[in-house]
Formats: structure tokens, C-alpha cells, sequence
């Protein structure tokens, strides 16, 4: 065997080897997906969830007045019943017909139901609620107001100058807002407190004060019935549904049924069956 033929077979030797690494290069399995990679796909959203339990678990106020509650707050009932008829108007929208709600009673702190297992809270909205949750558009108009007695010595916001003003005390915090709104007139006034709007309104009555800043609602409630007169809006408490943060799709869910209740009139509907009295947001 000559020289030039050995060298041929090693040359044909190394280029046979090259090929079989590309193969084999070529075929190695693919790497394992990620975890990320596994699970895209395969979970359940929030919505999803929520629509295959059939239940939406509602914080709420309390489902029924205590006896000694409607003492402070004339329109307590009210204001549950109309609650409880739009968290059903919206489980209905989002789960379905056959959509089934369970309310949770809680505190004036309803959004903390929410960490405690609750899907939505019927809450109203304040300047921090929407660090805690995910607040819808409003769906009924509300303020803390300042109110007198008509035809009394109070007409409009300057008139209370120097004179006790009564608070009352709610979930609202009322008397922040008060101190708030007159400071930032430069009104000084005299706050006292009572318990609820029907507290502050006896205090009006007693000639202990001139003026009362508590709830839009239950001061509506009362207004022929105890001779009263909205002065001046003080804060706006718009009614809203707050939703979990890690539930942005159960949000915009009940935000579209929100819409919808609004637009064909049934909102407005159930406020009036409740004997709610309601303003458009």
C-alpha cells in the first residue's frame, strides 16, 4: 500500500467522523421547557375559577339592620338591601342564571373581606381604596354632605363661622372630612359628635348645633320627614364594587355588568324597590 492511498483513507476516516458528530449534534433531544413554559396555558384564570364554583362570596356591611343600628343611621336598611340587589344583578351577569351569592357580614372595613376570602365588597370610595383593591365606576352617587334645618340660621357653608357644627360618626370618617373641608376654607368651628345621622339630626333639634356633616344618604332619607336642607356636598362617597388586586378579570367582569345594569335602567330599578334614594354617578 503506497503512501498516497493511506492518507486518502485517513481523510476519508476524519470526514466520516464529522458527519456523524452533525448527526449526532442534529438529533440531540430538545432541552426540557421551562416551568414557565410548562404551566403557560394551564392555568385557570380568576374568572374561570369563580365561574366553575358558581358562587360570588360578597363582603358586605350586614345583610340585616340590628334593632340598635337604625337608631345612628335612618337609612341603613336601605342602603343593605340596595347593595345586596346589585351584587345579585352582577352575579347574574357574570356567573349566570343560576348564579348563587353568599354574603359575608362585616365591619365598616369591608375590604378587608376580600383577604378574608370575599370575591367583591360593596363599598364606596375613598382616596385610598384604590391602594387596598380594584374599584369600579361608581354606580350610584353619594357624598358626605353639610345639612341644617330649613329655614334655620344656616343657608350656606359661612354661616356655621364660629359655631358648633355636629358630626356624624359612621364608616364614612366624617370627621376628618370636616375638619378637612372647614380647614380648607378657613372656617373655624366647634365639632361635636353624634352617633349617626340620626344622632346629629336630634342634636340640631336640641339646639345643640347648627349644622351637621354626615351621610348624603341618610340625610336624604330624613330630609322632609325632620325638615332638613342639604347645605353643601363636603366629600364625594360614590357607591363602587372593589375586586381583589390579583383578580384584574373578575374586575372588568363585574365592571361590565356594572355598565350594562346602568344603561338598561336596572340599577336605578332596584333603588327604587329598596326605597333607596338614588342619584345617577
Amino acid at each position: 500500500m503506497d503512501a498516497g492511498s493511506s492518507l486518502a483513507r485517513v481523510r476519508a476516516g476524519v470526514v466520516a467522523l464529522l458527519v456523524g458528530l452533525v448527526v449526532a449534534c442534529g438529533s440531540a433531544p430538545a432541552a426540557p421547557p421551562t416551568s414557565s413554559a410548562r404551566t403557560t396555558g394551564s392555568l385557570a384564570s380568576e374568572l374561570d375559577k369563580l365561574r366553575a364554583r358558581g358562587t360570588l362570596v360578597v363582603a358586605i356591611r350586614v345583610e340585616a339592620p340590628p334593632a340598635n343600628r337604625t337608631m345612628g343611621d335612618p337609612a341603613h336598611a336601605q342602603k343593605r338591601a340596595f347593595e345586596i340587589a346589585v351584587a345579585n344583578l352582577v352575579a347574574t351577569a357574570v356567573l349566570g342564571p343560576n348564579a348563587r351569592v353568599e354574603l359575608r357580614s362585616l365591619g365598616g372595613d369591608r375590604l378587608a373581606g376580600l383577604d378574608q376570602g370575599a370575591d367583591i365588597a360593596m363599598t364606596v370610595e375613598t382616596p385610598t381604596a384604590k391602594d387596598r383593591a380594584l374599584i369600579s365606576s361608581p354606580y350610584a352617587a353619594s357624598a358626605v354632605v353639610l345639612a341644617a334645618r330649613d329655614g334655620g340660621p344656616v343657608g350656606r357653608v359661612d354661616d356655621v363661622a364660629n359655631r358648633s357644627v355636629v358630626v356624624a360618626m359612621d364608616e364614612l370618617g366624617a370627621r376628618d372630612l370636616a375638619q378637612s373641608f372647614f380647614q380648607q376654607r378657613g372656617i373655624s368651628v366647634t365639632l361635636d359628635t353624634a352617633q349617626g345621622v340620626n344622632g346629629a339630626v336630634t342634636a340640631l333639634e336640641a339646639d345643640r348645633a347648627v349644622a351637621l356633616v354626615g351621610d348624603g344618604i341618610g340625610v336624604n332619607v330624613l330630609l322632609t320627614e325632620r325638615k332638613l336642607v342639604i347645605v353643601s356636598a363636603v366629600a364625594s362617597r360614590p357607591y363602587v364594587i372593589a375586586t381583589r388586586k390579583n383578580a384584574p378579570d373578575v374586575a372588568a367582569a363585574v365592571d361590565a355588568a356594572l355598565k350594562a345594569a346602568l344603561a338598561s335602567g336596572a340599577i336605578r330599578g332596584e333603588a327604587a324597590k329598596a326605597g333607596f334614594p338614588y342619584q345617577a354617578p
